[in-house]
């Protein structure tokens, strides 16, 4: 259990014990901030599906997609 930063109490169900409750707060912040950035690629950058499956085809796409995008701007 944690509070969020309007005071709210949040319960969430793990079974990592080792772990603090601050501790799982960040993770889920930090995922959090992940789902807004992917997101944000998928609305502003429109790449539907990647062509590649390996790292190097990926950062490829995303690299092309941002300067593209950029340039648009």
């Amino acid at each position: 259990m944690f509070w969020d930063f309007e005071g709210r109490e949040i319960w969430v169900v793990t079974d990592l014990m080792q772990v603090t409750a601050e501790q799982i707060a960040q993770m889920c912040k930090a995922w959090w901030q992940m789902e807004v950035f992917f997101r944000w690629i998928k609305q502003h950058l429109n790449i539907p599906t990647l062509f590649g499956a390996t790292p190097n085809a990926v950062y490829g796409q995303l690299f092309c997609a941002f300067i593209v995008y950029v340039l648009l701007k």
